[in-house]
Parts: C-alpha cells; sequence; structure tokens
C-alpha cells in the first residue's frame, strides 16, 4: 500500500431480496465508513497487515468488527444499548461487505 496516494472505492450494499442496506466507503489506508439502515459507523484500521484493505474486511467475523465499531462510538455515547445496536449492524452489514468484496477480489483475480 502506498501511504502516499489513497484511494477510495464506495459500495452500494442490497439484501437478498433487493433492498438497499447501505453505502460502504472504504479507503486504501485503512478506513472504512457507512451510512445504512443499521445506523452511520465508521472506523480506522491504521494497522491491518501488509496487502489489500478488502482482503483484511472479507477475513473478519462479526464479533470483531463489532467491537470495533462499538470501540470507536464508546468514546461518545457508552451503553449496552449502543453495543447491541452495533452487534446487529455488524451481522447485517459485514457479511453483505464481504459478499461484495470477495466478488471483486474474484473478478481481479487477487489471490487470498
Amino acid at each position: 500500500m502506498d501511504k502516499e496516494k489513497v484511494t477510495a472505492k464506495s459500495y452500494t450494499l442490497i439484501n437478498d431480496s433487493g433492498s438497499w442496506l447501505g453505502q460502504i466507503v472504504l479507503t486504501s489506508d485503512g478506513m472504512y465508513a457507512s451510512v445504512t439502515d443499521y445506523g452511520n459507523l465508521s472506523y480506522a484500521w491504521r494497522h491491518y497487515g501488509d496487502g489489500d484493505f478488502r482482503k483484511f474486511l472479507s477475513g473478519l467475523n462479526t464479533d470483531y468488527f463489532a467491537t470495533k465499531l462499538y470501540t470507536g462510538m464508546s468514546y461518545i455515547a457508552y451503553s449496552k444499548k449502543v453495543e447491541a445496536a452495533c452487534k446487529r449492524f455488524a451481522e447485517m452489514i459485514l457479511p453483505a461487505l464481504q459478499k461484495a468484496l470477495k466478488e471483486e477480489l474474484e473478478s481481479e483475480n487477487v489471490v487470498s
């Protein structure tokens, strides 16, 4: 990854029934930002290892993802309700994003 030149890519996520789930923006330096039907959350992984941030996200589980989103929120809004909302967000959004990322990576012939 070239830290000098950060690129961004937007993903519009649709569920299996064709309903809009949200818009996700990823940057090549590890930022995730979203506007979705389940809330608007963001987080930045500044040390996610070498390689493609999309591949990193594609390998996450929902518990880890939810915890990172909640950690980012807990500085300003701590409660079990917010924590549960982040968990629901992760369960609804991460699998759809991972599906889109894996399809994109496969079409680019990026090997896992």
